[in-house]
């Protein structure tokens, strides 16, 4: 569940359920989530074996089938459940499903760089108190000034988190500027640290599973403040529980450690946010920048961060969220690819992160930053960023390059064109048009942007892809159309996207052979999808949220895009990439993708008339869908790959310099 959805059934807080008075004793699982570091985890998996012989272990590895060691300790532990996803999916996420397996157990979540140190019977008996949501024992951490009780914090808030940053939270223990207690405390009033953490099962079914926007870090600092609002308590028992150090699994690794150092502050400011707003989160990360420039320990890791290892432009590419929409996914697409060519590229989230970090190598660097403080730590020498078209990013940028005669900015817009007006406000359009160039997605989406407004002189057509040619290469034939032809959509359930529209013009097709599926999720699906007649409803199929264009268009035989707004719709990239067919509303950059009709069907008339016109004109000839398909994905693998983009954002770059 992502945050927020789960924060809409949390209004004012939690409404979680609060602590039976009589809590069931229940046996323990616990759950690793490894990353990599093959020996910490064998070591950690023996004390469990040692301390814990009754307890059941799963393991969750994120460190991919292939890293050194992990098949051996896979077949040397036949006692642990392990298991994997296809890609690192995030402390959260992972820790998520292995909860699920085991939806009977207490569960005691431990850190693959951990060592237990004894049985824990202090900590389980401190969870078995009635109240109670989480306990952890001491930690043994060799780290300068770190007590044992240090896994115990009182409550964060913008000052302590400061002071946490810049290392001086163990000088001024006890005092309020720190988070840490100068004594062992009775009580923990704010969060335990996860390295050692039991949970109550009944805690855990009442509050909730972990946020998994944190992707890692602070996910049990939330889920803790989550169940303390509910009245749950936390202990800290008196006993040595595991040895542990800290970022064991990136040790040795400076890339994957710059990454984890990004997600802690991030994180941090996320878990600032749920309590005290955005603007104490951005408040937060500002400080930090602050402090990463004035504190002398820090210089030297900002040296290392800004060494030169190329003579090709820094590219920043800015984006509000990484979350699953378009404009986001062509983020990371050409970050990865310019990340190939050999360009230092780094990803400035205005807002938040998101899932799409998952899919971001380490080599590219991902910062929260807010808009107004846009210092960002680069190699010296020539700098180009790629902002969208949003008021944060044109704030963010216009900010970046001023005063700096080394630096570039390029417009890269997404937004759909308004046909009756300006698209952007007086003063966005004005700021947008001072950057050094706009990247519209084809000719004729820079023709409609700028038809009642000026967005500057200079422009770059650079589309969107999302395949690479390697990839299109084994592509298979789609097979002949059969009698009765599958539609389909798939978008975000929104009423101007059009679906039903597209059932409306079908319902006066009854008599041709056709079946629809509507793939998506949205704030209007349920008014849209009950206006479908109900002797439609064995042939028109909601088929709610998909996991994405291979589960939507694997039957497919004509993907329908009935949408009256958007400005390069990437579902039909997507279909034209597997060989689909498809028919699209006549709207922005459609007609260029489609290449005047002769790629795919267009629909001028963006009524129910003209969808049912053109949608009977189809369907009269089937036999013609699969050379349609084939021309799409011509086009699709001459100009819409994802180094076709990429390219064009070279010329670009260029261009500009």
């Amino acid at each position: 569940m992502s945050g927020e959805l789960e924060r809409a059934y949390l209004p004012g807080g939690v409404v979680a359920a609060p602590p039976p008075a009589h809590p069931v004793d229940r046996p323990l699982a616990v759950l690793v989530v490894a990353y990599r570091n093959a020996d910490d985890l064998r070591a950690c998996l023996d004390s469990i074996a040692e301390r814990l012989p009754d307890a059941a272990v799963l393991v969750w590895d994120n460190s991919g089938p292939d890293w050194p060691g992990i098949a051996e300790l896979t077949a040397d532990t036949p006692d642990v459940r392990w298991l994997a996803g296809e890609k690192n999916i995030g402390f959260a996420a992972a820790v998520n499903a292995l909860a699920r397996e085991v939806p009977d157990h207490d569960l005691l979540l431990l850190n693959p760089d951990a060592v237990l140190l004894s049985d824990l019977a202090g900590t389980r008996a401190a969870l078995g108190r009635p109240g109670v949501a989480a306990a952890a024992p001491l930690i043994i951490d060799t780290g300068s000034g770190v007590q044992p009780w240090d896994v115990a914090h009182r409550p964060r808030n913008l000052i302590r988190a400061l002071v946490s940053t810049a290392g001086y939270a163990p000088k001024l223990r006890g005092t309020a500027l720190s988070e840490l207690y100068k004594a062992a405390p009775g009580e923990v009033d704010g969060y335990l640290t996860g390295a050692c953490l039991a949970v109550k099962r009944e805690a855990w079914d009442a509050v909730g599973p972990f946020d998994e926007e944190f992707f890692l870090y602070g996910e049990e600092t939330d889920w803790q403040q989550r169940a303390r609002a509910a009245g749950w308590t936390l202990a800290l028992a008196d006993e040595p529980g595991v040895q542990h150090t800290g970022h064991g699994t990136v040790a040795g690794d400076a890339i994957a450690g710059r990454r984890s150092a990004d997600l802690l502050r991030a994180n941090i400011a996320l878990g600032i946010e749920h309590t005290s707003g955005a603007a104490v989160a951005d408040a937060y990360l500002a400080g930090t920048t602050v402090l990463e420039r004035v504190q002398r320990s820090a210089r030297a890791t900002r040296r290392a961060r800004t060494t030169p290892k190329t003579d090709k432009p820094t590219v920043v590419i800015t984006t509000n969220r990484l979350v699953y929409g378009g404009a986001e996914r062509q983020h990371v697409f050409l970050a990865r690819e310019l990340d190939r060519r050999g360009y230092p590229v780094v990803i400035a989230c205005m807002q938040r992160f998101g899932p799409l970090v998952a899919d971001i190598p380490h080599s590219v660097r991902v910062v929260r930053q807010p808009w107004w403080a846009p210092e960002l730590d680069l190699p010296p020498g020539p700098a180009v960023l790629v902002s969208g078209d949003t008021n944060t990013e044109t704030g963010f940028a216009a900010l970046w390059r001023t005063g700096r005669r080394d630096r570039r900015w390029l417009v890269a817009a997404h937004m759909p064109p308004e046909t009756d007006g300006p698209t952007y406000s007086k003063g966005l359009g004005a700021a947008m048009s001072r950057a050094d160039g706009f990247i519209a997605l084809s000719p004729r989406h820079w023709q409609e942007a700028t038809a009642f407004q000026s967005l500057g002189k200079r422009w770059f057509a650079a589309p969107n892809g999302v395949a690479s040619r390697a990839g299109l290469d084994a592509v298979p034939q789609r097979p002949p159309v059969p009698a009765r032809p599958r539609l389909a959509m798939l978008s975000r359930i929104v009423e101007h996207k059009n679906p039903h529209l597209l059932v409306e013009a079908l319902a006066g097709l009854r008599d041709l052979e056709w079946e629809l599926d509507i793939f998506g999720d949205g704030p209007d699906r349920e008014r849209l999808e009950a206006l479908t007649p109900d002797d439609l409803r064995d042939r028109v199929h909601w088929r709610g949220w998909s996991p994405g264009p291979d589960h939507a268009l694997a039957d497919a035989d004509l993907l329908c895009v009935p949408s009256r707004s958007e400005a390069f719709p990437l579902v039909i990239l997507e279909a034209m990439a597997r060989r689909v067919p498809v028919v699209s509303s006549s709207v922005c950059a459609v007609p260029d993708m489609l290449d005047g009709g002769r790629a795919g069907a267009l629909v001028d008339d963006v009524t129910v008339d003209g969808w049912r016109t053109a949608l009977a004109d189809l369907l009269a000839r089937p036999g013609d869908w699969q050379g349609m398909g084939e021309r799409g994905f011509e086009r699709m693998r001459e100009l819409y790959t994802i180094e076709a983009m990429a390219d064009a954002y070279e010329r670009a770059f260029e261009a500009v310099r």
